[in-house]
C-alpha cells in the first residue's frame, strides 16, 4: 500500500517516509527546534550524536544551532534515512542505520540529542539511558524529548478507548500509552543511569485536527490494531467513524517530556 498526504491509503504501521516528513511537521518540527535549543553552549559542541533522526527534522535544527559540530545521526528505518539523505547537508553530517541501543558505541560525544524517538524503545528504558550515558564524554549533555504522560493525555486516551469500545472484535489495547513517561519517571531513569538533571519539564499542546487526519496518524504510528488483524485502510475508516465521522474535529492532546541531562565526571579525590 502507499500513503499520501490526502490519506487515501497508508502503509501500516508507518506512513511512507515522505508522507511522515510532511505530516510530522506540525508538532515534531516544533519540538525539534526546542530540543536543539536546550544546549546552553552550542558553539562548544564538536561532536554530536542524534538518536532516531527519522527524515531529519531535528538534524536540520542541529545543523543551524551547532555551527562546528560533526553530527552522527542514526535511525532504524532505511526508508526514513533515504528521505533524510536526499536533502542538502554539509559534509559534517553523517547518517547511519541502526536500532538504538544496539549500535556501536566506541566514540564519545560532547552531546546526544533525540526527539520523539526514545519512546519507541520501551520497555528497554534503563538500558537506553545507560547506553546514552556511555556515548557521552564526561560532562557531556543529553538534550531530548519523549512522549509524556499527563492527566490530559490520560483523558484523551480514555476518550479514544470509549469511542472504540463498540467496535467489538477489532479493538486491542493501544500499546503507545505504556510508552509515555511522567516527569518523575523520566527523572528516576536519568538519575539511575548516572545523570544529573540540569533541566526537565513537560510541554503539553492541544491541537484541533479532523477525525480522519487523526485516525491516519494514529493507525500509522502504532495503534490500535495490528496489520494482520485489520487492514490499515479499514482501521482508518473504522476509527474515523468511531470518533464522529469524516470532517469532524477532535482535540488531540500531545505531551512531551523535555530533558537536559549532564553526565557526571569522575569523582575528584582529595
Amino acid at each position: 500500500m502507499t500513503a499520501s498526504a490526502a490519506g487515501t491509503r497508508l502503509a501500516h504501521r508507518w506512513h511512507t517516509a515522505r508522507d511522515y516528513d510532511t505530516l510530522a511537521r506540525r508538532i515534531q518540527f516544533r519540538n525539534a527546534e526546542l530540543v536543539a535549543g536546550l544546549h546552553p553552549q552550542p558553539h562548544e559542541v564538536a561532536g554530536a550524536y542524534e538518536i532516531g533522526c527519522g527524515t531529519g527534522a531535528l538534524t536540520e535544527a542541529l545543523v543551524r544551532r551547532l555551527p562546528v559540530a560533526e553530527i552522527d545521526a542514526v535511525d532504524i528505518s532505511a526508508d526514513m534515512l533515504a528521505v533524510a539523505a536526499g536533502k542538502p547537508w554539509p559534509q559534517r553530517v553523517r547518517f547511519s542505520q541502526g536500532a538504538f541501543p544496539d549500535v556501536p558505541r566506541e566514540r564519545r560525544y560532547d552531546a546526544v540529542f533525540s526527539n520523539a524517538a526514545l519512546h519507541w524503545m520501551h520497555p528497554r528504558y534503563p538500558e537506553v539511558f545507560a547506553a546514552i550515558n556511555e556515548l557521552l564524554a564526561d560532562g557531556g549533555l543529553v538534550c531530548a524529548a519523549t512522549a509524556g504522560r499527563t492527566p490530559a493525555t490520560e483523558r484523551f486516551a480514555e476518550t479514544c478507548r470509549a469511542a472504540l469500545a463498540p467496535l467489538s472484535g477489532l479493538c486491542e489495547p493501544d500499546e503507545f500509552e505504556a510508552r509515555r513517561l511522567t516527569l518523575d519517571e523520566a527523572a528516576e531513569l536519568s538519575r539511575a543511569a548516572g545523570f544529573t538533571i540540569d533541566d526537565a519539564f513537560v510541554l503539553e499542546r492541544t491541537v484541533l485536527v479532523t477525525t480522519d487526519t487523526y485516525a491516519r496518524w494514529w493507525v500509522a504510528s502504532g495503534g490500535p490494531w495490528t496489520a494482520t488483524q485489520v487492514p490499515a485502510e479499514t482501521s482508518v475508516d473504522a476509527l474515523t467513524t468511531a470518533l464522529g465521522g469524516v470532517g469532524r474535529e477532535v482535540e488531540l492532546v500531545h505531551a512531551s517530556v523535555f530533558l537536559r541531562l549532564r553526565k557526571q565526571g569522575p569523582v575528584e579525590r582529595a
